[in-house]
């Protein structure tokens, strides 16, 4: 299916929400600025070997997203992270839904009210390069996957909810077939990193991604951790942990 450049044209021959797209797309270029680099911490879970469940401090349950969990997860007069994000989820609905990101997108659920409490997407290998490297995205493995775009609304933060939301989307993939799951969380992202370590997940590679001219041009690296470096993640985020070389390529 191809991927239609203007999904939100109307029939008047506008561009409808589109061109709101557009500017909020201009305004994050402007954001970054005519220079900026960020560290991401790799990590993987090898799925054939057992962990401890990490439990949340409520009962989740775990289900395919609907398209009426958005305003429960994005309630209008949302924090900044939100807005962002929001925008990123609708990206990635028009995405998938033209087939041009084979990912799957998952919420946990409060079960005693029944509301989402978490959003993330556990994507399979066979994006397209175009969308890799937008992404800064690794090349996947038929036999991996790798989790992306985790968000927990603000009254649900610190209850432990995205570990055990990735425990159960690691149960999934799983049972896809998959035998490791990725992930990659900014450095600088202290409970996103603790969410994930929780899961049983341990740092794996360091992916360095950096931008001149407000984006026009990026480069990513992706550095392999020693082996003998035996690093956890406040190492890493710290700078502690050694690298065993990898490869630059532009994005």
């Amino acid at each position: 299916m191809t991927f239609k450049p203007y999904p939100h044209a109307v029939a008047d021959g506008s561009l409808g929400r589109g061109l709101t797209l557009l500017r909020e797309k201009i305004a994050r270029r402007v954001a970054l600025g005519p220079y900026d680099s960020q560290v991401s911490i790799g990590l993987r879970r090898d799925l054939s070997v057992a962990v401890s469940a990490p439990e949340a401090r409520i009962a989740v349950s775990l289900r395919p997203f609907r398209q009426e969990d958005l305003p429960l997860l994005f309630p209008a007069g949302g924090d900044a992270s939100a807005r962002s994000e929001l925008v990123d989820v609708e990206w990635r609905l028009r995405a998938t839904a033209y087939g041009a990101l084979p990912s799957r997108c998952f919420v946990a659920v409060d079960e005693r009210s029944g509301c989402p409490c978490h959003i993330q997407w556990l994507t399979e290998r066979g994006y397209s390069e175009a969308v890799r490297r937008a992404g800064a995205l690794p090349a996947l493995a038929d036999d991996e996957a790798m989790l992306e775009n985790a968000f927990t609304p603000v009254a649900y933060r610190g209850l432990g909810v995205m570990a055990a939301a990735i425990n159960l989307i690691a149960e999934r993939a799983s049972a896809l077939g998959k035998r490791y799951l990725l992930a990659f969380v900014d450095a600088d992202n202290h409970a996103s990193l603790k969410g994930v370590e929780r899961a049983g997940l341990t740092p794996w590679s360091i992916r360095t991604k950096r931008q001149f001219g407000f984006g026009l041009f990026r480069t990513v690296r992706f550095d392999a951790i020693a082996t003998n470096a035996a690093p956890n993640v406040r190492s890493i985020a710290a700078g502690g942990a050694g690298r065993a070389g990898g490869r630059s390529e532009p994005s």
